[in-house]
């Protein structure tokens, strides 16, 4: 009536189900965020936060699961509303937002994590150009494991610190090989005399490592790894050692082997 009195055309209403946690019980803070505003907040995208929303509720007639603004339009209909409860999966909602994280550039998934990256101290407000450029680089190497920006967060250590911790005791037990002196000899030598450095560079160098001194892969890209990193796995080494540079990884080297006594 209110609509009819103001002259308005009356609009079409409608309502969706219920929607529950993953126990199957109603949404709460025990589910952790429950605001659109949190899971901004947290580096989820606008566009993936609808794409999901829009899949609570109503299921499309086909398997597509990724849909843009403009498709979620054209496809909606409330005859493929369910009538019973849907679950927030937070996977799915992972799942999705990693797709659309994928899509942006390293530049942009860095200034979405900057805010979380200060917030745990990594970085402060006065980070300049170059070194939002020289972030974005690293970022490069992690965006593809990165369900929403904050993760970032979990994954900078390697990039930040220069003092090497190891992640655990199998990876200390790494570098007390017996080949370890000769192999780490090898690798210094021969990036210090890059005049180039370039991740191919850097494999050309572990290779020749694995020739020369007849060891097996594994013999010789972990303990280097490890050595740089602290951990047993992780992003491309080639691209990471030429990130940080020559000087930063020949420090890491020096400081960790000191550890192994």
């Amino acid at each position: 009536m209110l609509y009819q009195a103001l002259g308005l055309e009356v609009p079409y209403f409608g309502h969706i189900s219920l929607i529950l946690g993953q126990d199957r019980t109603k949404m709460s803070k025990r589910h952790g965020a429950t605001s659109v505003e949190q899971y901004r907040k947290l580096g989820y995208l606008p566009e993936a936060l609808v794409n999901f929303l829009a899949l609570l509720g109503w299921a499309p007639n086909s398997e597509q699961e990724i849909f843009s603004l403009e498709e979620l339009v054209e496809n909606f209909s409330m005859d493929r509303v369910a009538k019973n409860p849907a679950v927030f999966d937070i996977d799915k909602l992972n799942w999705i937002n990693a797709h659309y994280l994928k899509r942006l550039t390293p530049q942009q998934v860095t200034e979405l994590a900057l805010p979380h990256l200060q917030a745990a101290g990594y970085i402060d407000e006065s980070v300049t150009e170059d070194e939002k450029e020289k972030l974005a680089q690293f970022m490069a190497l992690i965006q593809e494991h990165l369900s929403y920006a904050a993760q970032a967060v979990d994954h900078v250590d390697v990039y930040f610190h220069d003092q090497v911790e190891f992640e655990n005791e199998e990876a200390e037990a790494v570098l007390r090989d017996a080949d370890i002196p000769q192999v780490m000899n090898s690798f210094k030598q021969k990036l210090a005399g890059l005049e180039e450095l370039n991740a191919a560079a850097v494999q050309a160098v572990l290779k020749s490592i694995t020739k020369e001194l007849k060891l097996g892969g594994k013999k010789v890209y972990m303990p280097v790894r490890v050595a740089i990193t602290g951990k047993m796995h992780g992003p491309d080494l080639g691209q990471f050692i030429t990130i940080i540079g020559k000087e930063r990884t020949l420090k890491r080297l020096d400081s960790t082997l000191a550890k192994i006594v």
